[in-house]
């Protein structure tokens, strides 16, 4: 199995929780089909291991809005699979079950507050504050995006193999990366990045290196 990767790799949050993006290149380059079973990232920040992200989603093309899930693929000899792909842990029952509750609660405060504007008012409304915390204590509680020096392994699991592939690769964040990622909290209370998406949340893109060392 060839993997390649883009040299650029993005990297995010949803309320803290650690999301990782990149172009991901997989090719057959043997004689036998292989089953490609999962791919995922494990990380680490100066030596500290942060947590191991599966590949969850990818995107048909890079023109793609809606991303599809990431199943089990058979390649055929000299194929190819090349797609963006996201790599990330779904939250936990009960914090998705918490989060959903947060989310239709503020959003519905949003909307009373937006049919109660005035006409001619163009500002966005705010959320009430009790509205809001849930989402800055899920932030405090998952965000892991802090300045340093990261470690990053991409392993890919093929169903004939009795160890997957793997790669290692390096990055860098800034504290002005650090400082973008966690301004995001800045807009919850209009619902940015809640009760919709926002533009300013696409992530921040770092050069990716490979380390072999």
């Amino acid at each position: 199995l060839e993997i390649e990767v883009h040299s650029r790799l993005v990297v995010t949050h949803k309320v803290g929780n650690p999301n990782l993006s990149l172009f991901l290149s997989l090719r057959n380059i043997g004689g036998r089909r292989l089953w490609i079973q999962e791919a995922q990232l494990d990380v680490w920040r100066d030596g500290v291991f942060l947590g191991s992200f599966p590949a969850q989603a990818y995107f048909a093309s890079p023109s793609s809005n809606d991303s599809i899930l990431f199943t089990p693929f058979a390649l055929s000899p000299d194929e190819a699979w090349a797609h963006v792909t996201n790599f990330l842990r779904w939250f936990d029952r009960n914090t998705e079950k918490a989060y959903r509750a947060a989310e239709s609660a503020l959003r519905a405060d949003i909307q009373i507050k937006l049919r109660e504007r005035p006409e001619n008012d163009k500002n966005m409304v705010v959320a009430g504050e009790q509205l809001v915390k849930p989402f800055l204590d899920m932030f405090q509680r998952l965000y892991v995006w802090e300045p340093g020096e990261y470690k990053l392994r991409l392993s890919v699991s093929v169903a004939e193999m009795a160890l997957p592939f793997s790669r290692n690769f390096r990055f860098t964040l800034f504290e002005s990366d650090a400082t973008g990622l966690k301004s995001y909290t800045d807009d919850y209370k209009f619902g940015g990045g809640l009760a919709y998406n926002s533009d300013q949340h696409v992530g921040i893109g770092v050069p990716l290196v490979r380390d072999d060392g």
